[in-house]
């Protein structure tokens, strides 16, 4: 059975990943800023790499704990920002809109029952 990928977009996948592994994964553990939309807020990033792309868990006390993924082709990455083109998601090191604040402003509250209950 053939795959979807020629052997070119193989070989440009494995190049790509080649130059852009290194810095995608000095992300991994850091605090940054996660955007998309409206949505903008604070997290700790995961950064899990394999042949197809780049997948990051993101844990923010503002949000649910989620998953963004782009692939190598479609990713930018610099110092500063990460972004998964066509996919509409952002992360950088600093708040890029200042004016909209930390949206969803709301802190997750996990309430555990209490053991008298």
């Amino acid at each position: 059975m053939k795959d979807n990928y020629g052997d070119e977009d193989t070989k440009s996948l494995c190049q790509i990943r080649s130059d852009l592994e290194d810095i995608t994964k000095s992300w991994d553990g850091k605090e940054v800023w996660f955007l998309e939309r409206r949505l903008q807020f604070p997290g700790l990033v995961s950064v899990n790499t394999n042949d197809w792309g780049v997948s990051v868990t993101i844990i923010s006390e503002y949000y649910r704990k989620f998953k963004v993924s782009a692939r190598w082709d479609f990713l930018r990455i610099n110092d500063f920002a990460m972004s998964g083109l066509y996919c509409g998601w952002t992360l950088s090191k600093e708040m890029y809109y200042p004016e909209l604040g930390i949206n969803p402003s709301e802190k997750i509250i996990i309430s555990e029952k209490s053991e008298e209950e």
